[in-house]
């Protein structure tokens, strides 16, 4: 099997941002950075699955109380 060359972390972020998009998720900045240093980390999916439910549970706590914050919504 080929092995393949690892990417450069602007490459990793480019590639995490495309398929962001393809899946159709905004992402607020701060959470995207989350996201490319999880990744760039090498976290397992699983865990970065479950830091990417915290987040939205407590957004929604937030949100419930009145405060600010969805963690979907914004501008990369």
């Amino acid at each position: 099997m080929k092995e393949v060359a690892p990417l450069s972390p602007d490459e990793v972020k480019a590639e995490l941002a495309r398929l962001t998009e393809l899946a159709g998720v905004d992402l607020r900045p701060e959470v995207f950075e989350v996201l490319v240093e999880l990744t760039r980390l090498d976290v397992v999916p699983t865990a970065t699955a479950q830091v990417l439910k915290s987040l939205c549970v407590k957004s929604a706590m937030r949100a419930s109380v009145g405060g600010s914050g969805g963690a979907t919504a914004g501008d990369r």
